[in-house]
Order: C-alpha cells, then sequence, then structure tokens
C-alpha cells in the first residue's frame, strides 16, 4: 500500500508532448472492490490518473463471460471455495509518455505488490490490462496485444473503458469507444 507523505503522480501532468492517453483495464475474483481500489491507488502514484469508472461486476470468469450487472453485488451465501466467483471490473484513463514496455512492465509490479498469482488462475487477485493507448497498435509476433482483444468482444473491457474515454477510437477499426460499448450492450 501506500507510504504515509507519498505524491501522487510527483512529476505533475505528463504534458510530454509523446504522452498519449492509456486505457487501463482492472479485475479481480478475490477481494474485487478493495483490491480494484488499491490497484488504482498504486497506479495514481505512477501515472497522471485523468479518470476512473465505476465498478462493474461479471459474472465468474467462463467462456462467453461478459454479462456484466452495473453495482456493488457479492457472490451468493452458499458459494463456496471450489466455486467460480465473480469479477469485479473496472478502467482507469492515465497520460503517460511511456512505451508499452515500461507500462505493462510497472502494472505487473502492481500485480505482484498486490498478490497477483499466476499459478491458481481461479483465484485473481488483481489483474490489469492496457486495453488501449492512444493512436497506437502493439504487436506481440503476428498477434496484436494492443487494443486489447478483449476490447472488441467484452462488455467487462468495453463498458469501462467507454465510461473513462469514450471519446477514444479503437486504434484498428476507429470505431469511438462509447459505439463499441453501445454495440455490446
Amino acid at each position: 500500500m501506500s507510504e504515509p507523505g507519498r505524491k501522487r503522480f510527483p512529476r505533475g501532468r505528463d504534458t510530454s508532448p509523446d504522452a498519449r492517453l492509456v486505457v487501463i483495464g482492472l479485475g479481480s475474483n478475490t477481494d474485487g472492490p478493495g483490491k480494484i481500489n488499491e490497484a488504482i491507488e498504486e497506479i495514481s502514484f505512477r501515472y497522471d490518473l485523468l479518470a476512473r469508472s465505476t465498478r462493474y461486476v461479471s459474472p465468474p470468469a467462463t467462456e462467453g463471460r461478459g454479462d456484466e450487472c452495473p453495482g456493488e453485488t457479492t457472490a451468493s451465501p452458499s458459494a463456496t471455495e471450489a466455486e467460480p466467483r465473480p469479477y469485479s471490473n473496472a478502467a482507469v484513463l492515465v497520460r503517460t509518455s511511456e512505451p508499452h514496455a515500461a507500462i505493462k512492465a510497472a502494472l505487473g509490479e502492481i500485480e505482484r505488490h498486490l498478490g497477483r498469482d499466476r499459478s491458481t488462475p481461479e483465484a485473481v487477485a488483481i489483474d490489469l490490462d492496457i486495453l488501449l493507448i492512444q493512436d497506437q497498435i502493439v504487436r506481440e509476433g503476428a498477434r496484436i496485444v494492443v487494443p486489447h482483444p478483449d476490447l472488441e468482444t467484452r462488455r467487462y473491457a468495453a463498458i469501462p473503458s467507454a465510461e473513462v474515454a469514450p471519446f477514444l477510437r479503437h486504434s484498428v477499426t476507429e470505431t469511438r469507444l462509447s459505439d463499441l460499448a453501445a454495440s455490446l450492450a
């Protein structure tokens, strides 16, 4: 967590000419509200945080996940540890001049700090994904990783992203995020 006296984004606004708007998706199925809030706090110490979305709750991770319900809900009282857990999802909009690799590394550090253990994929303390970098397409091999593939197909990515940056356009399709979210609603 944060140390006393630690300043949020101590450098002030990132006004560098090469600064870009970046949408970061957040997800958790262990302590959704708590972990998402902690992650947003950590992001705000690293980046120029411009906006944060509402927290959305979506069904447990399964093929076809994406039917989220806005608002604060919890798993049913009969849920056991073996049952899949609902996800809490959100998005933030930041401005940074850091390249994709540096952002990805910083988000990985935050995930580890907040207890992400990739050896237990059914229990996700926090998942941080770069969903969109303004006017950029990032490839890893032949695969496009930014814009994130889920941005066009999953409501848990599209709806919070559209909430924080409805005016931004998908770097491949040129579709506004608000229109992407509306098409999935």
